[in-house]
């Protein structure tokens, strides 16, 4: 079996599989910003390819020390009981299958920490049995009656909006997980990026997982365990993180997640001897 050198766990990441091009095969991907982010957080990056053959993930996931779930295209609406909607982009078949498999696997029988990031927090959800807000500017209205916020990047292009730095505002809840993993104090909010149409579901978040993130419209920015619940009494990292931080590595907030899981996947290994 391979071993991580002491200092060094291994994190897995789930990958993308793009469009076809003409007659080219199949690939599946990594982007290298969560490489990047990984090992400029003492991590080993170690890509898992979506196999097809499921039963083979027990010994995938045995070398591994943590696990970071990426970003794509949309999941299929029928893992939580919606129907399809002319504004989903929905991923690769292979892709949307194995991902679901992998992470009720890793969440459900597995004591790994794990980072879900965009999609892969909206997989957190799904795999626990939540749901999702399908588009968020067709199905949402802002707290004050207005328009949500432009969170994808073709609303900002609807509204004229669209810019390469685009921001908004997230709170937290004070002394929560996602406050503690972006070095948010209490009463503070965090600059976040976004490029997601859809979003977590208020009333069905899935077993074991509060909300603890918010932008100023009340859409579910971050998710964490739920006090009194397993993964809580535990002490598990597992932590949803609805925009992307791993393309604002240059600031000390956005680095500090890869951070903590790649030391909570230190401390595991040590736990499990």
């Amino acid at each position: 079996m391979l071993k991580a050198p002491d200092s060094l766990p291994f994190i897995g990441l789930n990958m993308s599989i793009p469009p076809p091009s003409g007659d080219a095969p199949g690939e599946a991907v990594a982007p290298l910003a969560y490489i990047d982010a990984i090992a400029g957080a003492d991590g080993i990056p170690i890509c898992i390819p979506p196999y097809q053959d499921y039963r083979q993930l027990r010994e995938i996931i045995t070398f591994l020390n943590g696990f970071i779930f990426i970003g794509g295209a949309d999941y299929r609406p029928e893992h939580y009981g919606g129907h399809p909607q002319p504004e989903e982009e929905l991923m690769h078949p292979r892709r949307d299958h194995f991902d679901i498999a992998l992470a009720r696997f890793i969440l459900e029988e597995t004591d790994l920490p794990v980072l879900g990031i965009c999609g892969g927090c909206q997989l957190l959800t799904i795999a626990r049995g939540g749901a999702l807000i399908q588009d968020i500017g067709t199905e949402c209205t802002a707290a004050d009656g207005d328009a949500p916020l432009p969170h994808s990047r073709q609303d900002r292009e609807k509204q004229g909006k669209e810019a390469p730095l685009f921001r908004h505002p997230v709170r937290f809840t004070p002394h929560s997980l996602a406050a503690r993993a972006t070095g948010t104090p209490p009463g503070a909010m965090l600059a976040t990026n976004s490029f997601h149409h859809q979003a977590i579901h208020p009333d069905r978040l899935g077993k074991y997982l509060i909300a603890s993130a918010w932008s100023a419209d009340g859409i579910i920015e971050a998710i964490e365990p739920a006090p009194g619940s397993p993964w809580a009494a535990s002490g598990r990292f597992v932590l949803g993180l609805q925009w992307h931080p791993e393309r604002m590595q240059d600031e000390a907030a956005h680095r500090q997640p890869f951070l903590d899981l790649v030391q909570a996947a230190a401390n595991t290994r040590v736990s499990n001897g």
